[in-house]
């Protein structure tokens, strides 16, 4: 069964090169898509129905001197795609041409993506892609070299933390390093000079609870506070508008904090790394929907629950700083919902994502689980159907199968994501003019913004064998608009008047 979530669209909205309007949220699946013939010269990652993504700026920062030739090379070649769902629950996930096969999305906030990945044939070495949809830039960067990961739980979630006066973000892990005590934050500034990973030296955590005993399922931001959460306990907390000084003379600072989750929750502590009990993220979630933390928890996993009994139940945290209640929906009610239709009623909720458009919308997979009450396990095994359930209305108002995504019923492995907000997509024929253009122009950066999609298909379409031997002499037009502004006219004069024709009037 599938259905329109009925999502709001944003005016204007019409980056697709088909006039489609692109979604404002969307799912994507972690695992990225790289298995692309590199022999098909007509396949750069446009793949059907991948679209290319708008990238004018590819850079390779902070690598030892004896990889950095290489990991130049590398990043020039690599071209980043998307296939978006017309809506949620449908997935949506990331293409990377040119890219390793052990690539996945690490984090994502609003236009920017984290890419994990390794070089093409050393898989052993990981290091960071981070695409900006909004610059559309692409920058390669390696991993802290030294912290220790496995003796902290706050480096698990990398978070991407913006400034409030500049287009400036920041990557901030938590981690330890060789021969220091506590834990330290690293940070990577995409404005900063140098490209290597800078230590905070001036970090004051809140004590009680020890952030020690504090693992990071997820992390998220809220403003200018980034938040580490604990599934199981809570929500470590730094203010990191501190990491971008309006003064440079000043080091960046941290200072931590800490808020519990709802007292409702059985405690769950003794469950970490019990492999008699699912991992906290198939059950539980949180994250920021229309400026407010919300948290979202399914009964069942933690003690016995009766199939028809387990609860998914929605908390909203308020500017009392107090957790409200908001929504309660039971297997059992969800089974006489308009939409639930003949969906299997065998299957337990599983796996939950926040909207991160609609307060009322929870996006939560149903799947067969194996349960042991003697010895209580209870495991998720894999999961049929995602399901986007209107907590307000209280209907299903779209599902879809996994099986035809993946191919078999899997575990899923999402982030919800307003990504596509700020996707540019650019047309296949316009990316294999501008990529030509570039030869021509011995690589200057082109931005597919300032070209003309309909022209460059006209060329294509009228000279469909010899489009390529005379787009030195008739490269792709520019869209009438850019010529109307004298400065960037007198620009593109000088700067490229060997190759531009001379514009008459």
């Amino acid at each position: 069964m599938s259905g329109d979530a009925g999502w709001p669209t944003l005016p204007g909205r019409l980056d697709d090169e088909d006039g489609a309007r692109l979604p404002p949220e969307c799912l994507l699946d972690r695992r990225v898509r790289t298995d692309f013939d590199d022999d098909d010269q007509q396949d750069l990652i446009a793949l059907q129905p991948f679209k290319i993504l708008r990238c004018v700026y590819k850079k390779a920062l902070g690598f030892p001197s004896e990889l950095q030739t290489q990991a130049d090379e590398m990043v020039q070649t690599l071209q980043i795609g998307v296939h978006l769902a017309k809506s949620p629950p449908g997935l949506s996930c990331l293409g990377l041409r040119g890219g390793s096969p052990m690539t996945n999305i690490e984090t994502v906030q609003d236009s920017i993506v984290v890419l994990t990945t390794t070089f093409l044939h050393d898989f052993d070495y990981t290091f960071y892609l981070v695409y900006e949809a909004s610059s559309g830039s692409l920058h390669m960067i390696p991993m802290p070299e030294n912290p220790c990961f496995i003796l902290t739980g706050l480096s698990a979630s990398m978070l991407i933390a913006r400034s409030f006066y500049t287009a400036d973000y920041a990557l901030v892990v938590l981690g330890k390093l060789d021969g220091q005590e506590g834990d330290v934050p690293l940070v990577w500034l995409s404005s900063s000079s140098s490209p290597s990973w800078s230590e905070i030296k001036t970090t004051v955590f809140s004590q009680p609870p020890s952030l020690m005993l504090h693992y990071a399922d997820m992390g998220f931001t809220i403003g200018s506070m980034a938040c580490w959460v604990d599934l199981l306990r809570g929500v470590a907390f730094s203010w990191c508008n501190t990491l971008f000084p309006k003064d440079c003379r000043k080091e960046p600072t941290l200072n931590f904090g800490f808020f519990s989750l709802p007292r409702e929750l059985p405690g769950a502590d003794h469950c970490r790394g019990n492999t008699r009990v699912a991992q906290p993220e198939a059950y539980r979630t949180i994250g920021v929907v229309q400026g407010f933390i919300r948290f979202v928890s399914i009964d069942g996993f933690l003690d016995y629950v009766d199939l028809k009994d387990r609860t998914l139940t929605v908390w909203k945290r308020t500017l009392n700083r107090v957790w409200q209640l908001e929504y309660k929906l039971s297997l059992e009610t969800l089974w006489g919902l308009q939409g639930f239709g003949d969906l299997p009623k065998n299957l337990t909720p599983m796996y939950p994502l926040l909207s991160t458009e609609n307060t009322d919308i929870v996006y939560f997979a149903l799947g067969e689980y194996l349960e042991n009450r003697r010895r209580w396990k209870f495991i998720p095994i894999c999961a049929h159907y995602l399901l986007a359930v209107n907590m307000q209305s209280n209907t299903v108002q779209a599902s879809i199968s996994l099986a035809d995504c993946f191919g078999s019923p899997d575990i899923p492995d999402l982030v919800s994501s307003s990504f596509s907000r700020y996707v540019h997509v650019v047309g296949h024929d316009l990316h294999i003019m501008m990529m030509d253009t570039m030869k021509q122009m011995a690589s200057i950066h082109l931005d597919p913004i300032d070209y003309d999609e309909r022209e460059a298909r006209k060329v294509m379409r009228e000279s469909p064998f010899n489009w390529q031997g005379t787009l030195k002499d008739k490269p792709i037009f520019y869209p009438a608009r850019y010529y109307s502004q004298p400065s960037l006219l007198r620009l593109t004069q000088s700067a490229t008047a060997d190759i531009i024709p001379e514009i008459s009037g």
